[in-house]
Parts: C-alpha cells; structure tokens; sequence
C-alpha cells in the first residue's frame, strides 16, 4: 500500500485530502514566509488515530506537522513537501468543566474567543487573550506558541495556565503531563517544556487549563504624547511604580497613520497609550489617578476618542493598518521583549533606525510586559529596499540580546527568527536537540523549526 492509502486506512477517505485547493490552504500561515505544499492533509478524529498516524510516518520517514488555525506568524506551521499536516482543527470539545475549581479540559483545536464565551456565564474567563486574533487562534496553538496578549501585563501568559496535556511523542506513544494540582514540586516541569515548543516534540491532544473570574468592573482610557520616548518612559514608569494595570498598549505615530489611512478614525497623529485598568470602583479610580499623574508628568494628556470608539477595537486593526498600507510592500516582523526599563531606548533605537535607513518602522505592543513589535515594511521585488528592511530587523533583534532580551515574545521562532535563535541560546541549543532526540528520535515531528 502507498502512504496515501495507509493514511485513508487509519482516517478514513473523508478525513484525508491531497487535492490541490486543501493543499494550499494548510501549505502557508499568517506569516510572510514562502508557502510549502505537503504530500497530504488530514483530520483524524481521535486520540487513537493520531497515535497510529504518527507511528506510520516514523515507518516511512515522513515529517509532520501539526495545524490549528493557521495563524501562526513565524512560518511554526508551514508544513515540508514530503511531509503531511495533521490538522486538529475539528478537535474543538470542552472535555471536562471544574468551574468550581477554575478549571476547564478543552481539546487543542478550540477557539480562544469560543471558550470564553462559554466560560462568560460562569463568571471565569481563560485570560491569555491573544490580541487581536482571539475569534481565529485555537488553545492548541497558543499553548504551542506560549501566546501572550493584551492582558498579559495583569495575568500572565498561557504558560501560567497551562497544568497538565496529553500528548502523542515523535514515536506515537500516549503520555499525560502534570495533573490538576496548582502548585506541585514533583519531577521535572514537562508541562512548560511542552508550553512553547512550537509542535516539534510532540502533538497535543488534551489541554487543562486553570481560568480566572472576570474583573468586578473595567475601565478604559488612553493618553497622547508629543513624541515616543515619553510615552515609552510613562510605561516604564508606571510598571515601576508597580500600578496595577490589565493592559497597557503603546502605539507610535507611525502607527496611528496607519490606522488613519485604513479606518479614517481621524487620531491626531501622535504616539499614544492605551491602558486599562480591572478591579472593584475604588481601586480602579485610585490607579487611574497615579498613572495619570504619571503620564502627564510626561507630556501626556487624556485622550478622547469619538463616541462609539474603542481603544482595543482601535487596537485589533493595527496589523492590518500596517499590512496595506502601502501596496506591494510586506511586513518584516518581530516581537522582541526585553526588561521594562529598556522600553524608551528601544524606541528611541528604533526611530533612529527608520531615519537613518530611510525606511517605515511602525513600534506597537503589550509594552507592559516589555515587550515590543516593531514591523518594518518593505518592497520585496526592490532588492536593496528587501536587503535594507531585513538587515533592519536584524539590528533591533541583535539590540534586544545586548539588552538581555529575547527574540521571540510570543510569537515564537518557526522558520522566521531561527537564523539567531543561538544567538539568544548559546551552547543551550544543543541541549535543546538533546531534548527533541529523547522524545522524537527520527525527527518527525515538524522538523527545521526553532533550530535545525
């Protein structure tokens, strides 16, 4: 039998595709990167399928590559030509619900904004939210990334609600990692090893998660400054002040343009934050009025925006904004993070950066974690522009490492930031391999990712 009818065998006909427009929908991601058509797609419908197709691509030396969503934004889930995506997209339970211990066991392919809809009514939420894509990123896919977004600042990234997965290894073998305790000292953190790596260890099949209740009240607000590196200090410093904040975005000039040019919001175009703030009334008020304070110590003023406007429905088209704003040109991405303290330099860094190489850099982000987007666009069939733009990118990813940063926030490596993952990790990488070798030894699973 030929791979094709070994994988109809396990799946089923219905469940397995090689035709052309499904190829090409799983051959790409929300990245820039190159598309990659695969032998074959499929949607098995179980644990046990997933397991017996993992064991027939170790048999054959075909690659895998495990797909969600497709959102990814660093090239984690283009597939290989020779290899097959296994699409896990139909895999959207709830499995088991502990409301009463702020728990929930979900399958990997349902959608961030799906939860909590469903969470909404037992007054919890799972708080990771991934910025603007929360109606398209799937839990699977977050966890394999370690997403972060908007919230994060307050609540932390999907690591830290992450207590146990079932997964399939590189040799179709069944484990369960961790369990449904909050804290425990036992063993080594599989959990986390698992949280991040990108599907190159293993397929996920099983999430438990812990949630959150949902803030007794929110508000809302946003101040505008005369230039960047204030707007950036007034970030620093309220996270130094330690004021507790759920969100706290910073968007640069550039940016604002932007959103202008797409949406006609009519913003004065000057660099602003958003903030908001959850909590009962009166600790609400009370850390509004420090980082006011704070803000307007800089230069910064009370932003009003037209009646029906949101900060964070602002927010959720920055990236497309960017992306057509000028036509036939792409986005060069990064999401560097670094310590807080960093932030204003690396603004600063960044506007020196789009003067001197003359090019458009646009800086936004979840600053409150230290962490930054700086896109770049750039004309790909203009070979110095191209060159220009990447060499660009390079310095801001190589300024973050002299800052002890990292290159990846959460978006994580794929293929897009691989070329200086050692440049973050050193001698570690090899570890690294070490690692990937115990629990996929014939390197199938999603093979050239991170590191080669």
């Amino acid at each position: 039998m030929t791979l094709i009818e070994n994988l109809a065998d396990i799946v089923g006909d219905q469940n397995l595709s090689t035709h052309a427009d499904h190829l090409s929908v799983v051959s790409k991601d929300e990245s820039t990167l190159p598309p990659v058509t695969p032998l074959a797609v499929v949607w098995p419908e179980n644990t046990d399928q997933i397991c017996r197709l993992v064991k027939l691509c170790v048999q054959s030396s075909v690659p895998i590559t495990t797909r969600g969503a497709g959102s990814a934004l660093e090239g984690s889930t283009i597939p290989l030509e020779n290899g097959i995506v296994v699409d896990l997209s139909r895999f959207t339970n709830t499995i088991e619900y502990w409301p009463e211990d702020l728990q929930v066991q979900v399958e990997p392919g349902l959608i961030y904004d799906d939860l909590n809809n469903q969470l909404k009514r037992d007054g919890l939420f799972f708080p990771p939210s991934p910025g603007g894509s929360g109606d398209v990123a799937s839990i699977g896919g977050m966890v394999s990334t370690n997403a972060s977004g908007i919230y994060s600042v307050k609540y932390g990234g999907t690591k830290e609600y992450v207590l146990a997965l079932e997964v399939v290894t590189g040799t179709g073998e069944l484990m369960t990692l961790g369990n449904r305790a909050i804290k425990r000292s036992s063993g080594y953190n599989l959990v986390d090893l698992m949280v991040g790596s990108e599907g190159t260890l293993a397929i996920i099949t099983k999430i438990t998660l812990r949630l959150a209740g949902l803030p007794e009240d929110r508000l809302k607000t946003a101040f505008q400054f005369t230039d960047e590196v204030s707007a950036a200090t007034a970030v620093s410093e309220i996270c130094r002040y330690g004021i507790d904040l759920a969100a706290i975005e910073f968007l640069d000039r550039q940016v604002i343009e932007a959103l202008n040019l797409l949406k006609d919001y009519g913003l004065e175009e000057l660099p602003c934050l958003f903030l908001e703030f959850h909590g009962p009334k009166p600790s609400i008020e009370s850390n509004l009025e420090m980082a006011k304070s704070i803000c307007e110590e800089l230069g910064g003023r009370t932003l009003s925006l037209s009646e029906g406007q949101q900060p964070w429905e602002i927010r959720h088209y920055v990236t497309d904004s960017i992306k057509y704003r000028q036509p036939g040109y792409t986005i060069i991405r990064n999401d560097v993070a670094f310590p807080i303290s960093a932030l204003p330099e690396m603004v600063r860094y960044c506007q020196e950066l789009a003067e001197k190489h003359q090019i458009l850099i646009h800086a936004f982000g979840h600053v409150g974690m230290g962490l930054l987007h700086a896109l770049i666009l750039a004309d790909q069939n203009d070979k110095d522009n191209w060159a220009t733009g990447m060499k660009v990118n390079d310095l801001i990813i190589r300024k973050t490492l002299e800052l002890d940063g990292t290159i990846s926030g959460e978006h994580g490596i794929g293929l897009g930031h691989k070329s200086l993952f050692k440049l973050e990790h050193g001698r570690s990488v090899e570890l690294m391999r070490k690692i990937k070798g115990q629990l996929d030894p014939h390197n199938i699973m999603n093979p050239g990712k991170i590191f080669d």
